[in-house]
């Protein structure tokens, strides 16, 4: 059962996606390119695969920890550099949440999965604190 989404995570989800299609590097990532089917490799892909969110407070705001799971495939080479667009991307985001602004967002985790055929998988974890204007 998925959990039910709020303005702030659906908010929260669509400025992480903006500042992240905004750099045209992860073109290729971010949608399937029409000639995909005819590439000799599968095309590099970037995946939210989970999101999570709790309340937090503290004695003079109220906000959500957030926790966005993201998958990033492909060739080793382009999912270390991807992962490292990432990093700077997400390091000072301009993400616009009307009723809310980002007080804290970092990549925390990241796992690696290497198959034979030179491809990897990179598992990342951001976390993110919003608070209640």
């Amino acid at each position: 059962m998925r959990n039910q989404l709020t303005d702030a995570h659906i908010r929260l989800l669509r400025g992480v996606r903006a500042v992240i299609a905004a750099d045209s590097w992860f073109d290729p990532w971010m949608s399937e390119a029409p000639d995909a089917a005819s590439r000799p490799s599968p095309s590099p892909s970037l995946v939210i695969e989970d999101f999570a969110s709790e309340p937090w407070a503290s004695l003079t705001f109220c906000g959500m920890r957030h926790r966005l799971d993201i998958r990033l495939s492909g060739p080793a080479p382009d999912v270390e550099t991807a992962y490292r667009r990432l990093r700077s991307l997400l390091d000072e985001p301009a993400i616009e949440l009307p009723g809310h602004f980002v007080a804290e967002l970092q990549l925390t985790q990241k796992t690696e999965e290497f198959y034979q055929d030179g491809h990897m998988g990179l598992a990342v974890q951001i976390e993110a604190l919003t608070i209640e204007e």
